[in-house]
């Protein structure tokens, strides 16, 4: 089975994490949280996890020129521009998840899945 191939964007056009609500949100009030972790949550949930922490601040310097970037420069025309890193955080960051959703989706299509025709059948009682 041939490789699926992508539709490539002429122009880059990067995301602007500081424009979404959740981001804004968790911004605002991730500190506040931390803080008061220990004296509200702990007793019942117990300390919380440095992989809570990593994940946040890996989120937070998701898609900015601050987290680090690439400089990416085309080779016919000689236009550059910076490509923001993204955080690779599993389940957490909503723009990596889907990019992950959408490489494992054409992983099943690709390697995994048969070609074969197939349809949905729901069995109600």
């Amino acid at each position: 089975m041939a490789p699926v191939s992508r539709a490539l964007s002429p122009v880059y056009k990067p995301r602007h994490p500081e424009g979404y609500l959740f981001c804004r949100l968790i911004e605002e009030h991730f500190e506040r949280y931390v803080r008061e972790h220990e004296d509200r949550y702990e007793p019942r949930d117990g300390p919380l996890r440095a992989a809570i922490s990593k994940a946040v601040e890996g989120y937070l310097s998701c898609g900015r020129l601050e987290g680090g970037f690439a400089r990416i420069r085309c080779a016919n025309c000689r236009a550059e521009h910076l490509l923001a890193f993204s955080c690779q955080t599993r389940n957490f960051c909503p723009s990596c998840q889907a990019k992950r959703s959408a490489l494992f989706a054409e992983h099943l299509v690709t390697e995994i899945l048969e070609p074969v025709p197939h349809r949905h059948v729901f069995r109600t009682r």
